[in-house]
C-alpha cells in the first residue's frame, strides 16, 4: 500500500489570501501609526491641514458651491462648510463636510490675505469660490516651543506651499 496524502502544509491560494489580508490591514493601521511615532506634532498637522485644504477646493468645484474652511479657536479645530451654511454652522457642530482637531501643542497665528491683511480671532475664515479658487493668503502656526511654519496658499490650481518660519507677505510669495 502507498503512503497517505500529505496535508500538512498550505496552499498558495490559501498564502495569497493571508498575505492580502495583512497588506489591507497594514495600510490602515500605518498612517496613524506613523503620526503616533512622528515627534513633531507640528509637521503632522500642518500636513493634515494641508490635505484640508486641498478638501475644502475639491468639495468647492464638485459642489459648485463656495466653501469655507474656518478655524474655530475654542475647539481647536478646523471645519469646511459650504457658504449658504456658515452662518448656521457653530463651534461643536459635528454636520460640516470635513474638519481637523488640531494637536495641543499647536498654536495657529494670524492668516494674513492678500485684499484684506491680517486677521486673528473668530475672523480666521477662507472662501474657496466655485472654482475652487481662493484668495493669496498665509496662514501660520507655530508650536510653543517657537518653532513656526507658514503656509502659502496661490489663488489658482490649487497650490499650497509650506515653508519652515515665519514667511513675509511680498508679490513673489505666491508666483513660485
Amino acid at each position: 500500500m502507498g503512503h497517505p496524502p500529505n496535508n500538512r502544509g498550505f496552499t498558495l491560494l490559501e498564502l495569497i489570501v493571508v498575505m492580502a489580508l495583512i497588506a489591507l490591514t497594514a495600510s490602515f493601521t500605518v498612517p496613524r501609526l506613523a503620526d503616533l511615532l512622528y515627534a513633531d506634532q507640528l509637521k503632522v498637522n500642518v500636513r493634515k491641514l494641508v490635505g484640508l485644504i486641498h478638501q475644502a477646493s475639491t468639495l468647492a468645484q464638485r459642489d459648485q458651491k463656495p466653501h469655507l474652511l474656518k478655524y474655530f479657536e475654542n475647539e481647536h479645530r478646523f471645519v469646511v462648510v459650504p457658504e449658504a451654511k456658515a452662518e448656521t454652522t457653530l463651534a461643536g457642530d459635528d454636520t460640516t463636510e470635513a474638519a481637523l482637531l488640531l494637536a495641543e501643542s499647536v498654536r495657529v497665528g494670524e492668516f494674513w490675505f492678500w485684499y484684506g491683511g491680517a486677521r486673528s480671532g473668530e475672523d480666521r475664515v477662507i472662501r474657496f469660490s466655485k472654482e475652487g479658487y481662493v484668495e493669496p493668503t498665509i496662514l501660520y502656526l507655530r508650536k510653543e516651543n517657537g518653532q513656526e511654519m507658514s503656509v502659502v496658499l496661490s489663488p489658482f490650481l490649487g497650490k499650497v506651499r509650506v515653508i519652515d518660519g515665519h514667511v513675509v507677505p511680498e508679490t513673489d510669495t505666491f508666483s513660485r
